[in-house]
């Protein structure tokens, strides 16, 4: 009952944006993010029925005032990390990191997805090679994922890509001025080159991967990838594939005290430098230097130089902007080679 009650409410609001001259919110609420119910976009979304968060400053895409940031046409897809208890309440991401990236010119969107079981849990300890990329497969484009240690099933419906295109078509029918019909194909498929991929912990890791099989304009992971095999003390096989997306769009922010996900430091370091990342240079801390920070792809930092728990280093770089925003501009803005 509270399920349809929330299809018909999100159904009837569709029909009154459209058929009232498209009376959009005001900048304001989109600056701040609008709430959108993952199954009224999709009546065969029934699990993980949370909350998407769509982000978007009007006054540059549909006034184009000559005073702001010009439309990057671009959209930033963030995914977050685990969330263990499922709480559709848990929040709509780092807000300083979107508006940063409103600022810049970007249409933006807080995907929900089935994020409640950690990667490391079902695959760190897994002989299976590819355990990791089996396991973020099965979120990513919906599929079934059994080791000794997890078994679940993600229908496509529920899956990263099925949720990103049905919201992209939701928002097509009733917010145009909006212009969100640029991610998508003629045919309604996504449109990867336009898409920035952005992801925390595991939102990190599924955004590498899925960067990996499509090509994207950017990948920016924040305290990630850590897919890190112990049986074979060696980063998951899935680094090394051949990759959609050139490595020199790919950046990752992690913190020297970060141990999430039983994977520390070293063994980060080893992960980023199996996906290629340190060709573009050693990494740097951008708390100790100014953009454009060596044109490095890999930062790390110990700030704020006192001793955290994992947890809180786990979310440094997206916690303080006043401190980070000039980083967080430069991977979003940083140009890149359309070459590999």
């Amino acid at each position: 009952m509270k399920r349809s009650l929330v299809l018909l409410i999100s159904f009837l609001t569709g029909l009154l944006l459209v058929s009232h001259g498209q009376q959009y919110p005001s900048r304001q609420a989109t600056l701040e993010g609008v709430p959108i119910m993952a199954g009224a976009t999709d009546p065969e979304i029934e699990k993980f029925d949370y909350y998407h968060y769509i982000f978007v400053d009007r006054a540059i895409v549909i006034q184009h005032d000559p005073t702001l940031a010009a439309d990057r046409h671009e959209l930033l897809l963030f995914l977050d990390g685990t969330q263990l208890s499922g709480d559709p309440h848990i929040g709509k991401g780092p807000v300083a990191f979107f508006r940063t990236a409103e600022d810049l010119g970007y249409h933006l969107i807080y995907l929900s997805y089935p994020n409640d079981v950690p990667p490391s849990a079902a695959c760190n300890d897994d002989a299976d090679r590819n355990a990791f990329e089996r396991f973020r497969m099965a979120i990513i484009a919906g599929g079934h994922f059994h080791n000794s240690l997890k078994d679940f099933t993600v229908t496509r419906a529920d899956s990263i890509e099925n949720r990103l295109r049905k919201l992209l078509l939701y928002l097509k029918r009733t917010r145009r001025r909006e212009n969100w019909e640029e991610f998508l194909n003629a045919d309604g498929s996504i449109k990867w080159p336009s898409i920035t991929l952005v992801g925390q912990s595991q939102g990190g890791g599924e955004a590498a991967l899925m960067a990996i099989r499509h090509e994207v304009g950017r990948v920016i992971c924040f305290g990630a990838p850590k897919d890190y095999n112990h049986v074979h003390a060696e980063p998951a096989a899935w680094y090394r594939q051949e990759s959609a997306t050139p490595k020199n769009r790919f950046f990752a922010l992690n913190h020297d005290q970060d141990y999430q996900a039983f994977c520390p430091p070293p063994q980060q370091m080893e992960n980023l430098i199996a996906l290629g990342l340190n060709k573009f240079g050693a990494p740097v801390d951008p708390t100790q230097e100014k953009p454009p920070y060596r044109h490095t792809r890999i930062f790390t930092t110990d700030f704020p130089g006192r001793k955290l728990g994992s947890p809180e280093a786990h979310r440094v770089f997206l916690s303080r902007s006043d401190i980070f925003k000039p980083v967080w501009t430069y991977v979003l803005s940083e140009p890149v080679e359309k070459g590999r």
